[in-house]
Order: structure tokens, then sequence, then C-alpha cells
């Protein structure tokens, strides 16, 4: 019997085999896929995969922090995450002066973390497993939002795969990460005036950029949108209800924008992010108390003006705010001192990058306000006069001009919004005496949040058109969808004989997001994104599809001779150039050559070329689309310059032109 078994166990194994060298045989001279295919989809895998372990690092650090078990576990995952991705960035920013931005350090440091923090790390894991909950729970209209959201995220998942082509991750986010992980440091790079910003994102992208490349930084961004949105459906649902939870999030993801943007691989939903801890740990704060909440709000907004200067419209609005319930509770005195502390504690935060200026340039706000470092006052003049305000009408109807006007890559508000945050936020007040009195509480709290920072946003466009942009307030935003939630709930309690308000609010909700689903899609697949993912384009052909001449513009200065260098006028992009090029990182390059590098006195165009000569450029590269279009649209030119530069750029040996878009020279006597 035993060596019957025994037979049939062999039988079997040599039956499995055989199947086994049959399929194998077959898919060697059958291949599926081409191994483009393979190596693209591994290449995600891997970058998904760093991705997620530098957010469940940044998730444990910050569940150590803070535990919040009274809160739910979508919460949890946000506010826990954004507060460790905001000391990992501080964290990065002084290893980076010390001179330890490399991956041997930042791997050693990671197996610390991983000691230290595991048990951490698995309870934030763990909480992810509530999240299906949303589904189950949901009805028909919360189950669609859902579905529309998921394909959203995952449309701008395969851009965020992709290599970068936006205009901002390619002039400072993304190139002075590459120029910190090359020099293994963070020091002063005078040829980039966007080296003053504040980086908290520009930090993390360094570690994403270092572990698994620029793709890496852009799915990186993506997750920072996750998490907001996570988080939102955690607080509004716990607050609102679920309807109004998916309500506030279909009014995010409705803007062409704010959807598109998860995919940039720029900085704003990070403020976001830190915009919606700083909501929610105030608004803990107003109802039960406890200085520890009151810090950790402050600590976000000190992460968002770290991360973004505009994005201190927090600071504002959560000093007015926590002096106005300190003062409710304990007389003016009280709020004097618990605004105090907010405002210092909020300082604390931000302050390594403004200290890191004022070492570096002697300005701890550069590149602003006064002369410091590479912005003399010329270029400064030049940089802050930039721009007409806006009209008088945006003093009175800035939110419905910003709605109806703004649209992406356009002059003026330059972001579609979509219509249901200003639609829907407006009804948050709806059958006020109908609400519950913990409702009426949030949404008084959420519009004392947010007038402060529509009052700026009013005041500052009418000084510069440049501050009129949606973009630079997005960290106030997850106030907005808050009340658009609250709006879209409170639609569902008035009816008219037979008709429910709230179900025909729920199909324009549902149209408006469906036509975003559209255009995000088209817009991935008219990119290119999914030739990518799959291996069948190359990153380069991709750039060439979205970027033009650019492309074959920046192979050829990489081509180059070594020891060359490459002076660019009118092109501020320096990703694909660098270490070679030197960009014109705000377009002011020529009138300030012209202008004795801002001594005030004309220079002829021999003293130019000899002055870039002798700073040991080789070659310019002259993007010609650039200069003509400010030939044509601004007045800081007078007709001398053009003829100067003409007489200049004549005078040079052509190395390559391309197209009539961009002209490579030899710099020589």
């Amino acid at each position: 019997m035993k060596s019957q078994n025994r037979v049939i166990q062999i039988g079997g194994w040599l039956a499995f085999l055989w199947l086994v060298a049959i399929v194998a045989s077959y898919y060697l001279t059958h291949k599926p896929f081409l191994p483009e295919f393979a190596l693209s989809l591994a290449e995600a895998i891997w970058r998904i995969l760093v991705v997620a372990i530098l957010l469940i690092s940044a998730g444990g650090v910050g569940r150590r922090i803070c535990v919040l078990d009274s809160s739910s576990p979508a919460v949890r995952l946000s506010l826990q995450a954004g507060l460790g991705l905001g000391i990992f960035s501080l964290g990065t920013l002084l290893l980076g002066l010390i001179g330890g931005l490399n991956l041997v350090v930042i791997s050693l440091i990671w197996l610390a973390l991983a000691g230290l923090f595991r048990r951490e790390w698995i309870a934030w894991i763990k909480d992810w497993r509530a999240l299906p909950g949303n589904w189950r729970q949901g009805g028909g209209l919360e189950r669609f939002i859902a579905a529309c959201v998921v394909l959203i995220m995952g449309m701008t998942l395969v851009k965020a795969l992709s290599p970068p082509i936006k205009f901002d991750a390619l002039v400072y986010h993304l190139p002075l990460a590459h120029q910190y992980i090359s020099a293994g440091r963070i020091a002063y790079i005078a040829e980039n005036m966007y080296w003053g910003m504040p980086q908290t994102a520009e930090m993390l992208y360094s570690l994403a950029v270092m572990l698994a490349g620029d793709p890496a930084a852009l799915l990186l961004g993506w997750s920072f949108g996750l998490l907001t949105l996570v988080g939102l459906l955690g607080f509004v649902s716990e607050r609102l209800g679920l309807r109004a939870a998916w309500g506030s999030i279909a009014a995010l993801l409705c803007g062409f924008t704010l959807a598109d943007a998860l995919s940039w691989g720029y900085v704003d939903w990070l403020t976001m992010l830190f915009g919606f801890g700083f909501m929610v740990m105030l608004d803990g704060w107003r109802r039960e108390g406890g200085i520890f909440r009151m810090i950790l709000a402050a600590s976000f907004a000190g992460f968002a003006l770290g991360t973004k200067y505009t994005a201190g419209v927090l600071l504002l609005s959560g000093l007015l705010a926590v002096f106005k319930y300190g003062a409710n509770r304990g007389g003016w005195r009280s709020g004097l001192k618990t605004a105090g502390q907010f405002g210092v504690a909020a300082a604390l935060v931000s302050a390594p990058w403004w200290v890191k200026n004022a070492f570096a340039t002697g300005n701890p706000f550069y590149p602003f306000f006064f002369p410091s470092g590479a912005m003399d006052a010329y270029r400064l003049q030049l940089y802050q006069a930039s721009g007409q305000g806006g009209s008088w009408p945006d003093l009175l109807l800035l939110p419905i001009r910003a709605t109806f006007l703004g649209a992406e890559m356009a002059p003026g508000y330059s972001a579609s919004l979509g219509p249901l945050l200003l639609g829907l936020s407006i009804l948050a007040w709806l059958g006020w005496r109908n609400q519950d009195e913990d409702q009426r509480a949030l949404v008084l709290f959420l519009g004392w949040l947010f007038a402060p920072v529509m009052i700026i946003w009013i005041l500052a466009g009418q000084l510069a058109g440049f501050l009129l942009q949606s973009r630079l307030y997005f960290a106030a935003f997850p106030v907005l969808a808050v009340l658009a939630g609250a709006g879209f709930a409170n639609l569902n309690r008035f009816k008219s004989g037979g008709v429910r308000f709230g179900r025909l609010a729920a199909f324009l909700v549902g149209f408006v997001l469906i036509l975003n689903l559209v255009e995000i899609s088209l817009s991935t697949v008219r990119q290119g994104a999914f030739q990518v993912l799959f291996g069948l384009r190359t990153g380069e052909a991709y750039l060439a599809d979205n970027l033009g001449w650019y492309t074959p513009a920046m192979q050829a200065v990489r081509n180059l001779p070594g020891g060359s260098r490459v002076m660019m006028l009118w092109e501020a992009r320096s990703l694909d150039c660098l270490p070679v090029c030197e960009p014109d990182e705000i377009l002011d390059r020529w009138l300030w050559e012209r202008n004795g590098q801002g001594e005030d006195s004309l220079q002829s165009v021999d003293e130019i070329r000899q002055s870039w000569l002798d700073l040991g450029y080789t070659h310019v590269l002259y993007h010609r689309l650039g200069a003509d279009f400010l030939r044509q649209n601004s007045n800081k030119y007078q007709p001398e310059d053009w003829q100067a530069l003409d007489e200049l750029l004549a005078g040079l040996p052509v190395v390559e032109p391309f197209s009539d878009a961009y002209t490579l020279y030899l710099l020589e006597k």
C-alpha cells in the first residue's frame, strides 16, 4: 500500500513537472510580451514599493508622537503620515547641511528607524484595513462617487509613474533635488533663486529621487493627495456623515487642476495635507481643549509655511481662530497667550528654512523683500514688479471669478477649480436652524478659518497679478472642501412635493465628476502615459512628445564635450541638462547682463560676451520662442536690447538649430 502511494506521488510530481516544462518551452518561443514591458512594470512596482516604505516610515514616526485613538483610522493615517513627513523633511535638511545626503547614510538611518518604530509601522499599516468599510456602508451614490474617485486616482497614478513634464518640476522642484544628491549635501545654489523657497517637499523628493528616480518623486507627490483625501473621508464621515464625506472629495476632484496636479511633482497637495492636519487638530482643540492639540495644529501650519510661502495664510488664520476661541474661554488675555503659544510653535517648525537662507544670503526670506545673494536690486525689481494686480471686480467677486474665469495655464487665476467647491460650500449655511448644534459650530469654525484666507487672497491679488493664482492658496482648500461636504449633505434635507433636492444635487455632482474623469482620462491617454507604463514607449520619446524641441535641445547639451558649460537664455527648465547648463530661471538674464549685471551701466555686446567667457561659459542655448513671446508681450525691453541680442547671436557660430524653437551656439571671442 505504501509503495503504491509512493508511486502515485512520484507520478503526480512527474506529471506536474512535465506540464511545467511544456509551458516553459512554449513561452520560450511564444513570448506574451516584450522585455521592455517587464522592465517598465518592474520599475513601476519598485517605485511604488519605495514610496510605500517612505509613507509607512513616516506614518510610524507620526504614530509614536500622536496615537489619536479617538479618531477614525482614516484620520489617523493622514495625520500621522503628514506629521512624519514633516519631520522627515527637517531631518533630511539637517542631514544635507552636514554632508550626509547619500544612499549609505539614508539606508542606515532607515534600518535604525525600522528597529525603533516597527510596532508603530505595523499599527499604521493595519489602519488601512478599515477603509473598505466606507464602500460597504455607502449607498449607490457614495459608491458611484467612490468609483469615480478611484478611477481619477488611477489615471493620475499612471501619469505620476511617467517622467516629469510640468514646468515647475523641471525648473526647481526636481533640479534642486538632483543637485543636492549630486553634491551629497545641501549648499547654496546661486544660479537658481528658487533655492530660497521653503523646501519641505524638495527634501522628500530628494529621498525619492535618490532611491528610485524622478517618477518616484512624482509618485510621492501623488501619495500626498491620497493621504489628504483619505483623511477628509474619515474626518467628514465622523462629523457630518458619509454622504457629506464623499461630497467633499468630489468637490476637490471635480476641478481639472486639482485632480491633475496629483501627478505633477509639485508641492500643492503637500500643503493641502498639512492644511488638513491643521484644520483637524485645531478643531479638536476647539472642542476639547488641550495644549498638545493646539501645538500639533501649529506644527502643521509651520510645515505648510515651510513648504510654500503663500501657505503661510494658515498661520494667520490659525492665530485669529486661536485668539477668538481662547478669548471665549478665558478672556482676551487668555486669547493672547494661546495665540502666542500657537505662533511660537509654528515659527519654530518653519524656522530651519529661514535660518538656512539667513546663513547663506543674509536674508531669511530670500529671494524676496531686499537685495541678497544672487538677487541684486535690479533683479529683485524685475521679479517683484512682474504682473499687474487684479481688477476691481476681484475685490467683491474673486471666488466667482476664480471659478468661472480660472483655467489651467491661463493668465490670472491659472487653475480650473471645477464648480462644486463654490457651488456647495455656500450651501453649508443652508437650513441653519435645522442643523444640530455640533454642525453649526463646525461650520462657523470653518468659516472663521477660511475668511482670513479669502481676505488675503483678495488683497494680495490687488498688489500683483501673480498673487491671484488659485494654486497659491490650496493649503486652505481642505477647509473649503469640508464646507462643500456640509452643503451637499444639507441639500438632502429639502424637498418640494415629490422632488428631493438631494437627489438632484447628487445627479449634478455625479455629472461633474464624470466630466472631469473623462478629461483626466483623455489627458492621460493623449500624453502617452500608458505607453510608457507598458514599455511601449521610452521615457525620452514621451518627453519629446510632450515637451517638443526642448527634449532634443537638452539632449544636445548633455552630449557636449566634457568641461562644457552652457548659458541658457529664456529657458528656465534645467532638469534634463544638469550639471552642464545654467538656467535663466526667472527669464531676466539678458536684461541683467545688458545693465551691467545689476550695476545700471549699459553693456556692449563685446563686454557681455567677454564676461561670459571669463566666467567659463562655452556655449549659449537660445530659446527663440521664449524670447519672441517677450518681444511681443513685455514692456521691460527697449528696441536696443533686442538689437544687441541679435548682434551677439549673429557673431556666434551655430552648433545646432532645433527648428525655430532653440539654437545652440558656440561661445567664442
